[in-house]
């Protein structure tokens, strides 16, 4: 098989794996269907796993080039708004997550996150930054489940969350951050595998533990994304010319 040739197998072969999160997906609300509410977090996990996995080995292999009758930036957002949003409030409306009327605030949500989606400036990848909380609907949902909080309290925290979608707050993109990357990647690691235990056991104070120590990754990630906002901003302002 020619140079050439073998590169764009291996192209396809990336874009093949971005959409195998569609299986993922579909066993997810499966699952949630059929109240299996643990085994749909289990799918929703395999889905966070390909997405933090997938932007390396495109760039690795150049899918742009190689692979370019397949527009991987479209393809990727496609299939985060099915795992990152759509599924999440599939989950929060079937689990009675959510105040009466439900609809009413995963429209919101889902609302939100589409402009989320489509704004010109959500991610700033070369600076290490999305712009706007990213719809990490998923995440959310696994904790306020877990947790076992009620729907009004899992009402609020949503609502906020998605009014900062439209904020200009930077949040670090972990694959792409500049500082600490490596730090990221570990502790990334770690809390991946705290909320995986977290799910597999029963509920009680083992599962609380693991939930509260798999926050720490959670608090560390909005206080350096805050921090970075809040000194990109002041190099953004001390570089800006001084009127005489």
């Amino acid at each position: 098989m020619s140079r050439p040739i073998a590169a764009g197998v291996r192209g396809y072969l990336v874009h093949a794996y971005t959409a195998s999160t569609l299986l993922f997906v579909a066993l997810a609300m499966q699952w949630i269907l059929a109240e299996r509410y643990q085994l749909a977090l289990l799918a929703m996990a395999a889905t966070v796993i390909i997405d933090a996995t997938d932007g390396a080995m495109a760039r690795k292999y150049r899918v742009a080039e190689t692979a370019a009758a397949i527009q991987g930036d479209l393809l990727d957002n496609i299939v985060d708004f099915l795992s990152y949003v759509a599924l999440p409030m599939l989950f929060l409306l079937h689990a009675d997550m959510v105040l009466a009327p439900e609809t009413l605030w995963v429209t919101l949500l889902m609302f939100a996150s589409a402009f989320g989606f489509s704004r010109t400036d959500a991610k700033i990848a070369g600076r290490g930054f999305f712009v706007g909380f990213p719809s990490y609907w998923n995440i959310v949902v696994f904790y306020l489940y877990l947790f076992e909080t009620g729907p009004l309290l899992n009402t609020a925290i949503l609502l906020v969350l998605a009014s900062s979608v439209f904020s200009s707050i930077k949040f670090i993109y972990v694959s792409r951050v500049r500082r600490w990357r490596t730090l990221h990647f570990t502790l990334a690691a770690l809390w991946g595998v705290a909320c995986l235990a977290a799910l597999l056991v029963e509920a009680g104070s083992l599962r609380a533990v693991l939930l509260y120590v798999s926050l720490a990754y959670a608090l560390f990630y909005l206080i350096h994304s805050l921090v970075s906002d809040a000194l990109e901003r002041r190099g953004a302002r001390s570089a800006e010319p001084v009127e005489r």
